[in-house]
C-alpha cells in the first residue's frame, strides 16, 4: 500500500484544483425508498464513480437488490444493518459489485456511500 503523504510532484501549479461542498447547503433528495434520503456530494463525469450521504428514518428498509459497482459505507451515525449483520457508528462495510443485499435502520442512521467501478 502507498503511503499517504507522498513527495509533491514536480511543475504542479501552485494552486491546486478541489471540489469543496458545503453539505449543509444541500437539500435532502428522495431515493423512491420510504426512509431513505440521499444528499449527493460528488460524481465523475464517466458516472463510474459517486459520493453521496444516506439519511435513513428509525425503521427504514429497503428489500433485496444490488448494484452494478462496488459499494462502500461508513456508518457515521446511528444504526444500519443487512442481512448479515447489525452496524453502528464507526463501522466500515464494502460490497462488491452485484452482491444481493437488503438495507436497513432500526433506530435512524446517518451513512457515508462511494459507489466506485
Amino acid at each position: 500500500m502507498n503511503d499517504i503523504f507522498e513527495a509533491p510532484r514536480s511543475n504542479r501549479p501552485d494552486q491546486e484544483r478541489f471540489q469543496v461542498t458545503d453539505t449543509h447547503s444541500l437539500d435532502w433528495q428522495e431515493s423512491g425508498i420510504t426512509g431513505f434520503q440521499h444528499k449527493i456530494l460528488y460524481c465523475d463525469d464517466s458516472g463510474d464513480t459517486e459520493t453521496m450521504l444516506i439519511r435513513m428514518a428509525p425503521g427504514a428498509f429497503s428489500d433485496y437488490h444490488a448494484h452494478d459497482r462496488r459499494e462502500q459505507l461508513y456508518v457515521i451515525e446511528g444504526d444500519f444493518y443487512d442481512q448479515n449483520h447489525h452496524y453502528r457508528s464507526g463501522n466500515f462495510i464494502v460490497r462488491e459489485p452485484n452482491t444481493n443485499h437488503i438495507a436497513g435502520s432500526d433506530g435512524g442512521g446517518l451513512v457515508l456511500l462511494i459507489f466506485s467501478r
